[in-house]
């Protein structure tokens, strides 16, 4: 990819998320607005889960069998239309409890098909080593352009109203559609040719595409090592968003200004976490950044468990942000050992249990809430992550190689266990990874 392919594409990322950061604001407001319920808030935020839970599988399946960067923009196109349709309905006085839960469903159908398609794109033309980059300048682009998006949107909602609101987050999709339009045109110009999965349209077909998704997932075990470690990290982070503002109202006994001002701590830690990432790993090793993320992490956590100040609180909040984009390190390496021609497939099956993961996660913070049990949830969550520094230690350096003939040079064996994908059987819990030395953090700077 070119230097100016690429800021294409993070253009393409800021614009889409500036439109995220204003429509999930926004919505929140027309939801109650129309329901006159508080509590059709959480319903809606439970239809923008649903997406990714039950409908990943179909979405991979489409990305592999086409084009991702073209299905990426249309994506953002979708989420145009379908809040100009939204704004219309609106202003009209014709929109209902039931309009508004569908478009919170077909915006976040929007997103999963965006986020999962350029994924795919990314691993489809890059190399191995731009990777890392180009996902951290998703993590830069994409928070910024979020945190942009949800500081306008109230300023804009009290100047020109919601409907106009509305239109104008449609119009940042537009843009974003735009410039992700520019963007695969360079990328097919590029000709990066993949061989793919080409069905036939009948289910028979679909099933059979889908189970050789799964069985490459069961055949390169470290596909499920680093994207299990990926989604853990995300499950940590939809737990402690969820968690965050009964805390600082029931914990910390603060207003909703302070809840904005920490919430805005995790953004900007993102910010720069993925401005750094990439550079620390280069100069202390993948392994290193991977182990001092999850550590840092754990350790906020765990400070934030017993936190009682907002600047404290702020503060603990922006390590947490920067700690976690050591996650791309493991998702850059997931991407690397999946096949290119698996890439949506794989993508999508993890993310649908991530979806999963997610839902768990608020059912478990709605049941917790009343009973002052938030502490108690995030020291959880510290030690959960803690307890994830010992499975990527226990992935140990050997002296050993494979033949060069391999599809790499083999640099390790790894003794890790991952639950549902691979089962040791051997009397020794050793074996050896399929995995070249570039694929593994561990190994590779």
């Amino acid at each position: 990819m070119t230097p100016h392919t690429i800021r294409l594409y993070g253009a393409t990322t800021a614009s889409s998320k500036i439109g995220t950061g204003f429509f999930f604001l926004i919505n929140t407001w027309l939801i109650i607005d129309i329901t006159g319920h508080a509590s059709s808030a959480a319903l809606s935020l439970i239809m923008t889960v649903l997406p990714g839970l039950l409908l990943s599988p179909a979405i991979g399946l489409m990305i592999d069998r086409g084009d991702p960067a073209r299905l990426a923009y249309r994506a953002d196109l979708f989420r145009w239309a379908m809040l100009l349709a939204y704004a219309g309905l609106y202003a009209g006085g014709h929109a209902t409890a039931a309009s508004a839960y569908a478009i919170s469903f077909l915006v976040a159908l929007g997103n999963e098909v965006q986020v999962l398609s350029w994924r795919a794109a990314l691993a489809r033309n890059a190399s191995a080593d731009d990777m890392l980059r180009l996902n951290a300048l998703t993590v830069v682009t994409g928070q910024t352009g979020q945190v942009l998006g949800a500081a306008a949107s109230g300023i804009v909602l009290a100047s020109i109203g919601a409907a106009a609101t509305v239109c104008v987050a449609g119009a940042t999709y537009l843009l974003a559609g735009v410039f992700g339009w520019l963007t695969a045109r360079r990328l097919a110009a590029a000709g990066h040719a993949v061989t793919f999965s080409q069905g036939e349209g009948k289910p028979k077909h679909y099933w059979r595409d889908l189970r050789a998704g799964g069985a490459h997932i069961v055949e390169r075990p470290e596909i499920g090592f680093f994207y299990g470690l990926f989604v853990a990290n995300m499950s940590v982070v939809f737990g402690m968003n969820a968690m965050l503002a009964p805390f600082v109202r029931e914990e910390l006994h603060l207003s909703a200004a302070a809840f904005g001002k920490i919430d805005a701590g995790y953004a900007l830690g993102a910010i720069v976490g993925g401005f750094f990432v990439v550079r620390l790993a280069n100069r202390f090793g993948r392994r290193t950044v991977l182990l001092l993320g999850l550590g840092i992490a754990a350790a906020c956590l765990l400070a934030f468990s017993a936190c009682r100040g907002q600047l404290a609180a702020f503060a603990i909040y922006a390590g947490l942000g920067a700690s976690f984009q050591s996650s791309v390190i493991a998702l850059s390496t997931a991407q690397r050992a999946t096949d290119s021609a698996y890439q949506g497939r794989v993508s999508a099956s993890f993310n649908a249990i991530n979806g999963l993961a997610g839902l768990v996660v608020y059912v478990i913070v709605a049941a917790s809430a009343g009973h002052h049990l938030y502490r108690q949830l995030y020291l959880a969550q510290a030690s959960a992550l803690a307890l994830l520094i010992p499975v990527v230690l226990l992935a140990q350096p050997a002296a050993s190689h494979r033949p060069a003939s391999d599809t790499g040079a083999f640099g390790f064996h790894a003794r890790i266990v991952v639950a549902g994908v691979v089962q040791l059987t051997r009397t020794s819990c050793h074996f050896r990874c399929a995995f070249p030395a570039s694929f593994c953090p561990l190994h590779s700077p």
